[in-house]
């Protein structure tokens, strides 16, 4: 399943919520940092890890000799057992090298669940072809009246975008393109955002207003104590349970090098040659970015 998360204009937590989304999905997923504004886990959550050119980037450039199914494993770092990442582009003009329509037909049946960070639509680079490849997109917003009107707008647009030639048929149907709101009663309760999210992209859920863990997932800050049971992470939990596809089996991820172990708060690097070596599948031990859990 390929589930794109994405914005109207303004910052309401695209990137906090997805990542907060894949720390929580109940089956193995990969979290894809597409946004083409750059990516922010890296710098944040990860707190500057050297991850040795691995990236959507790096993918780009190992695609044309590997393949770019073999070039998203070998590109990835993980976050927790069955999680991975591949981190997006450090500055918005390496965007405008990647083939989205090319990622977008890699990630599809890739093997294993995928959450794609798309930032704000529409955006600088076109991200249609990710859209247009979802069995799902779902709008994040605030519950201010300013997010509410701009994430009525990016729906429309993503609407507007069906049957496009440039990206081909985007399958906007009555499940496919949802809305998911964080911190409601913010100052408009939940019944008053569901309302006016209904006939643009009804609402799947709503992230919990957490500053404390927003902040140890979006700029690395300090995690709180039993990370799982916060407000936020609670709230992810049960939105990841409802988005996440029910009662399929998953494929077995394609053959690849495995993911680079890498940290953050100044603990060690694990760089044990069994870590390290390329596998036939990504590895199973957990080799992290970021340590909040």
């Amino acid at each position: 399943m390929l589930t794109v998360l994405t914005s109207g204009k303004g910052a309401p937590g695209v990137t906090t919520v997805a990542l907060g989304l894949a720390l929580a999905w109940p089956a193995p997923v990969l979290l894809v940092e597409a946004d083409p504004a750059g990516g922010a886990i890296r710098h944040g959550y990860g707190q500057g890890a050297d991850l040795s050119g691995r990236g959507l980037l790096g993918w780009h450039v190992a695609a044309r000799r590997i393949g770019a199914r073999e070039a998203i494993w070998a590109n990835t770092v993980r976050l927790q057992d069955e999680c991975w990442l591949v981190p997006g582009v450090d500055a918005p003009a390496q965007a405008a090298s990647i083939d989205y329509a090319a990622l977008a037909a890699t990630l599809t049946g890739i093997g294993v669940d995928v959450l794609v960070d798309a930032g704000r639509i529409p955006g600088p680079t076109g991200i249609g072809p990710l859209v247009a490849a979802a069995d799902k997109t779902v709008v994040v917003l605030r519950s201010t009246l300013a997010s509410v009107h701009a994430a009525q707008a990016a729906a429309n647009h993503i609407a507007d975008l069906a049957g496009s030639t440039s990206v081909g048929a985007i399958r906007v149907e009555a499940d496919s393109l949802a809305s998911v709101v964080v911190g409601a009663g913010r100052p408009y309760p939940m019944g008053d955002v569901r309302a006016a999210m209904t006939h643009a992209a009804p609402l799947a859920g709503e992230v919990a207003w957490d500053p404390t863990t927003a902040a140890a997932l979006s700029d690395g800050g300090p995690a709180p104590r039993r990370f799982d049971a916060t407000a936020l992470m609670r709230s992810v939990s049960r939105l990841a349970s409802a988005l996440a596809p029910c009662g399929r089996e998953q494929d077995s991820p394609v053959k690849t090098a495995g993911p680079q172990p890498v940290s953050r708060h100044g603990k060690r690097v694990e760089d044990d040659d069994h870590r390290l070596r390329h596998r036939a599948t990504p590895p199973q031990e957990p080799a992290t970015v970021g340590g909040a859990r």
